[in-house]
């Protein structure tokens, strides 16, 4: 499959909430994301200061994502990668390396010197980004906290 890497622009975000959406319902997701909180969600993530968001395109449509942002800590620089999406008929198909790639192409040239993620243990995506080179941060931990509003 021929695939060009560019910029996501505000252009695109219908395209790519569209295919988040029909992405992430499926295995081994199965996620209830509708249009309009999709569409929200990388709206922000490409408004976000410092955001560098790409896209992979093949015979006029977008086969996948990346959204994040460069953020400053501790006297480094680092992206978070906050979504990767590539739609499920297009997966193994070298989507997510070449975008991983063009990625790392860009973060080089702004002296990006570390990329971090979120994802889930022992699951397609934790292999996916194991084999091409990422580890998992014995220094950190990710904690989350249900906020009830009734007290």
């Amino acid at each position: 499959m021929e695939i060009s890497v560019s910029d996501v622009d505000e252009d695109d975000l219908m395209s790519c909430a569209d295919l988040y959406v029909t992405t992430f319902r499926e295995q081994p997701w199965n996620e209830e994301w509708n249009i309009d909180d999709a569409f929200g969600r990388l709206n922000d993530f490409l408004a976000t200061p410092k955001s560098i968001c790409i896209k992979a395109i093949s015979k006029n449509k977008i086969r996948g994502f990346l959204f994040g942002d460069v953020q400053q800590w501790n006297g480094s620089i680092y992206y978070y990668l906050k979504e990767a999406c590539v739609g499920i008929k297009d997966q193994r198909k070298g989507i997510g390396r070449a975008l991983i790639a063009e990625l790392e192409s860009v973060l080089i040239k702004r002296g990006v010197s570390k990329i971090y993620l979120i994802t889930q243990r022992d699951s397609i995506p934790s292999l996916f980004y194991s084999g091409l080179g990422f580890s998992e941060n014995k220094n950190m931990m990710v904690l989350s906290k249900d906020v009830d509003s009734n007290g």
